[in-house]
């Protein structure tokens, strides 16, 4: 089997593919590197060089392609329009230069904030997912994810413990009933993907996976304070929303701009209703 993977120099992406490379035998994956090292050494891993938010040589691609998995995707930009320009017409880029390579088998890591009204994140990917649809697959799986945590990395909810880890301060968002939590640990985001993607199925397939509990901003933070012995710091969401607003206009920028519709919009699912839930609860299992 010949894989082509986007996105393996994240912490989420490279355990997918340390898991594929256990279970699956005779695999060759084809790896896209963009800015950073993808650190997996192994003799079945080649590596091109991909940039998705520029048009690239189709012939860079390997022929035969069987499989593509793509993780790749902006999550964080302070240009919303650097969100459409990968998320959306990178991808596009990508589908189409694999099935030029015979491949009609995709998976494709989008985000429960795939919601309209969900800021300029959400909706480049459910962009991304609605044309990834018109095309024929013999299998595209969509994968909705809810808030991966525990990989080390330096937006979301890890951010949020790295802060009460440094700074021993941890915010306890109240005030607006939308936002809402379903921490996944990584591990378990690894495992399930890496099960979800070597499923013998067909046809189009939309898996919403979420941790086992949903949390509301202050629930979330007491755990986070109560955990790393943190300052519980109660913050008042209309006023955050209009400071943060406020600090754009005068040119601090103190969130990126999506970042308030992306805490507050229609989740495409909750922990109560997700196709399938990690087992590890949010810093009470660890």
């Amino acid at each position: 089997m010949r894989i082509l993977f986007t996105g393996a120099s994240s912490v989420t992406g490279s355990h997918v593919l340390k898991r594929i490379l256990e279970s699956v035998e005779g695999v060759e994956v084809w790896c896209a590197r963009h800015q950073a090292e993808i650190a997996i050494t192994d003799s079945r891993v080649r590596v091109i060089d991909l940039d998705l938010a520029e048009d690239f040589d189709p012939d860079l691609l390997p022929q035969d392609i069987d499989l593509v998995v793509h993780f790749a995707g902006v999550t964080h930009a302070w240009d919303p329009g650097r969100y459409a320009t990968v998320n959306f017409r990178g991808t596009m880029r990508l589908a189409t230069a694999a099935r030029a390579r015979g491949c009609r088998r995709f998976v494709y890591i989008s985000t429960r904030c795939a919601t309209p009204g969900a800021g300029a994140y959400g909706e480049s990917k459910l962009a991304g997912e609605d044309e990834l649809k018109k095309l024929s697959w013999d299998r595209l799986l969509i994968i909705r994810p809810s808030e991966v945590y525990g990989g080390g990395g330096k937006e979301g909810v890890d951010k949020l413990i790295a802060l009460a880890q440094r700074r021993h301060l941890t915010p306890l968002l109240f005030g607006n009933s939308n936002i809402s939590f379903a921490p996944l640990w990584s591990d378990d985001f690894a495992w399930i993907v890496a099960d979800e993607i070597m499923k013998r199925a067909s046809g189009v397939t939309v898996v919403e996976l979420c941790g086992p509990e949903d949390l509301n901003g202050a629930a979330l933070g007491t755990r986070v304070a109560k955990r790393y012995k943190a300052l519980p710091v109660p913050i008042w969401w209309p006023l955050f929303a209009m400071t943060v607003k406020i600090g754009t206009t005068l040119g601090f920028n103190l969130a990126v701009p999506d970042q308030l519709q992306r805490l507050t919009c229609d989740k495409t699912s909750s922990a109560k209703q997700a196709d399938r839930t990690g087992r590890r609860r949010f810093l009470i299992e660890q």
